[in-house]
């Protein structure tokens, strides 16, 4: 694919096609994704049949759900696989060669189990879309060194002075110049016509298929009238057509290769590392490809190597860089119990890690996924070029057919040539103007910034998940921000316990109480408060307790026998008034409750410690005249005290708000015509995150997919909200700069190939240059958004 028409005529092809629905088409990546009902459509090959006719791609199945595995065997191997067909074997299909590609389910067999001994794997492959663009890339290099070589002798014959008669001279060119012309035939007229025919869609090769048809056509007829004996005033100009056809084939190669090394530059599933070391059942170690893990196998990680795939540490200490998935440039100390991350960095120590999650469906692949989803989905700008570049191409052949009238009629009149001078000199003009004319700039301006931006964004934590989030991030006006864990460290410290208030409760049993209903809740201040209770008393046991329901923005209820336990905070269980809670009111701390049918059995008082980088983010909030808010569901006291650090406005923060407040406080700002950011970490705000204009949650690379937020921060770090801030706002300036490029290179394009301006022109021969011209620097542009970016 090399513009959005043809993403337009994929999509029209799909959506034409019964029993296929949500068609999604990525052009910068070509692929496409859709759900197929093949009891209406047919199998899935005889599907892929049919948008390969009628597109003119060729396409290529990529396999996900499922694990597959490229090996290497004899066609007796194969079909003795076939034949014993193991539980969990989906398919065995024939690539090439001796080259088979093995579709597995991981969960019911493994790699190795499934494996035949005299097999071995192919080597390991990149990523399709990376895969995909590197087969065209060659492709299309092949044909533009086919057409060079046969279009340089025509030039030199053409342009140059020499001995060879005239006639020699016609008939080689017009021998060269239809070989080449018969290079662009799958290159140029197949993809025409077909979008012309099965799409209704004409698109930019259309432009190409007319100018070099014309100056082909022209120059045929010049030869086949010379020859007989009239000679036209403008002869036959067969290096026009072969120039056109190997510049526009070189630009578009030019175009493909920054595409590809754009994109791959970026892309997430470079970090997959290929080999694994196992730990056998005896101890030892042994090599082997990372494709052969099998789930529940334990891996070493040796000092400063990447880290295979997600999975839990059973031993080893060390410290790992997690900088490539989270953007935290500081190494995070780890022990056995702890989890790793695919794709991380190792330091000195060494690890043995129990595998959670196979590579190729590890965090790795969540991450990417989740950004290639992004770019695939279409912001309200793109569709508003897609609207334009629909318009450009008959717009520009209508330009082209009033320039060759108009210049019919000035050789005509001013400058009295003969008709046939006449047509010669106006096709030239109107070969060039349809030529110069490139919709592709405009089709790029808007996805290729995306794919960047959104790789860009991985690489340093911040996961983008709907398209249109830099857009919109570009607009905020209010920032608002959830308290605990996002504002405030997420480890709270209790400083107070008071138990067995005034109840027929032992001090042992109270606290039992306490650690059951909390113990196991997500919620930072259970978890706070469970840690707490189990540090202090290790031998503590919990009451069983049933029926136990988290109540979003409230607390906790459960059952113990009879008898009701509920934890949260005082204004959910009624207690604002009770002296045992009134007392510490205004000491700022953050107050959980415990009562037992409704009467109150235990207290505890927490403190959190502000992020390091909170006032720093939030005063370049403000110097970004963005206002900032903080709404929680903890006391006033404690709000406000954050708040006074913060310099957030009394009149900007709201306390005690259950999910519901929280929403409607959005709401509220919404309907003043802000444009509003909310920031939580997803326990009680996952409402407010969904009705903001964009929702940012603080994740992990293991919940990422799980998260309702359009942005996803896995670093914890306050300071990639300002990173997802200056991305926007560097990504929406070169959106704006490829559209203001793509109208004023077509214009003045325009302008001087169909001469008007009188001394200067573009000769129809150096018009394929266009693509070259005009793609060249919006790729550029998408390209510069890495360049000087650092890591949060």
């Amino acid at each position: 694919m090399t513009c959005t028409g043809c993403s337009k005529k994929m999509l029209n092809v799909l959506n034409a096609i019964p029993g296929l629905f949500n068609a999604q088409v990525t052009f910068v990546s070509g692929s496409a994704e859709f759900e197929l009902d093949t009891n209406a459509s047919g199998n899935t090959e005889k599907v892929l049949a049919r948008i390969e006719k009628e597109t003119g791609f060729k396409c290529f199945r990529i396999i996900s759900g499922r694990q597959d595995l490229s090996v290497v065997m004899t066609a007796e191997t194969a079909n003795a696989l076939q034949n014993a067909f193991p539980a969990g074997l989906k398919s065995v299909v024939k690539s090439k060669k001796d080259l088979y590609t093995v579709t597995y389910d991981p969960t019911i067999i493994g790699a190795r189990s499934l494996l035949p001994p005299n097999a071995k794997l192919a080597p390991p492959s990149d990523a399709a879309e990376i895969a995909g663009g590197k087969r065209r890339l060659i492709e299309t290099a092949l044909s533009t060194a086919m057409a060079a070589i046969l279009t340089i002798p025509v030039v030199v014959l053409e342009w140059s002075s020499n001995p060879i008669p005239e006639q020699t001279v016609s008939i080689v060119t017009l021998v060269l110049g239809t070989c080449v012309q018969i290079i662009a035939i799958p290159e140029f007229y197949v993809g025409a016509l077909k979008s012309l025919i099965y799409s209704h869609v004409i698109e930019m090769d259309m432009l190409v298929v007319i100018s070099i048809t014309a100056a082909y056509a022209y120059s045929v007829v010049a030869f086949g009238l010379e020859r007989a004996g009239v000679r036209l005033e403008q002869e036959a100009f067969f290096e026009t057509s072969t120039m056109l056809i190997t510049l526009v084939l070189l630009g578009r190669l030019i175009a493909a290769w920054a595409r590809m090394r754009a994109v791959s530059a970026v892309s997430m599933r470079s970090l997959q590392a290929e080999s694994a070391t196992l730990v056998c059942d005896n101890g030892g170690t042994t090599a082997m490809d990372a494709r052969l893990l099998h789930s529940g196998d334990t891996i070493a990680i040796g000092p400063h190597s990447r880290v295979v795939t997600d999975g839990e540490i059973v031993s080893g200490v060390s410290e790992i860089d997690e900088s490539m998935i989270t953007g935290e440039s500081l190494p995070v100390p780890k022990q056995p119990g702890d989890k790793v991350i695919a794709g991380t960095l190792n330091g000195s120590g060494s690890l043995h890690v129990a595998i959670s999650r196979l590579p190729g469906e590890n965090s790795i692949t969540d991450i990417a996924t989740l950004v290639e989803n992004a770019v695939a989905a279409r912001p309200k700008v793109q569709e508003l070029a897609d609207k334009v570049a629909s318009w450009f191409i008959p717009a520009v052949v209508g330009i082209a057919i009033i320039v060759f009238c108009i210049w019919i009629a000035v050789a005509l009149k001013i400058r009295n040539r003969d008709g046939g001078g006449a047509v010669g000199l106006s096709v030239t003009y109107a070969i060039a103007v349809l030529a110069i004319s490139c919709p592709c700039a405009l089709g790029l301006a808007v996805p290729m910034v995306l794919v960047i931006a959104g790789g860009i964004a991985a690489r340093a934590g911040v996961i983008i998940k709907a398209a249109d989030a830099i857009e919109r991030s570009y607009k905020i006006t209010d920032v608002i921000f959830d308290k605990t864990g996002t504002l405030t460290e997420g480890d709270l410290h209790v400083v107070l316990e008071e138990t067995s208030l005034g109840q027929n409760l032992q001090l042992e049993e109270a606290q039992s109480l306490a650690y059951a209903i909390v113990e196991g809740n997500a919620h930072p201040v259970s978890v706070s408060v469970a840690a707490y209770l189990k540090e202090k008393r290790p031998d503590l046991s919990k009451k069983p307790l049933h029926s136990v329901t988290s109540i979003p923005g409230a607390g906790i209820e459960a059952q113990f026998g009879n008898l009701t336990v509920k934890a949260g905070n005082p204004s959910w269980l009624g207690l604002e008034n009770d002296p045992h809670v009134t007392k510490h009111s205004t000491t700022a701390m953050t107050i959980l409750c415990i009562t037992l049918d409704d009467k109150l059995i235990a207290i505890f008082g927490l403190k959190s410690t502000l992020r390091s980088e909170a006032c720093s983010v939030l005063a370049d909030l403000a110097a970004r005249d963005i206002t900032c808010h903080i709404v929680s569901g903890d006391n006033s006291a404690a709000v406000l005290a954050v708040a006074t650090l913060l310099n957030v406005a009394p009149s900007n923060i709201l306390s005690c708000s259950s999910p519901a407040q929280k929403q409607q406080y959005v709401q509220t700002l919404q309907s003043r015509g802000k444009q509003v950011l909310f920031l939580g970490d997803g326990t009680n705000d996952a409402v407010a995150i969904a009705q903001a204009d964009v929702g940012v949650q603080m994740g992990s690379a293991s919940d990422v997919t799980g998260a309702v937020a359009d942005v996803v921060l896995l670093s914890h770090n306050l300071e990639s909200l300002l990173a997802l801030l200056e991305l926007s706002r560097s990504a929406v300036r070169r959106i704006v700069f490829n559209f203001a490029w793509a109208a004023i290179y077509n214009v003045f394009a325009i302008l001087l190939a169909s001469g008007a301006f009188v001394k200067f022109r573009i000769p129809p021969a150096y018009a394929g240059l266009g693509e070259i011209v005009s793609v060249l620097p919006v790729i550029i542009a998408a390209a510069t958004l890495a360049v000087g970016r650092k890591k949060t």
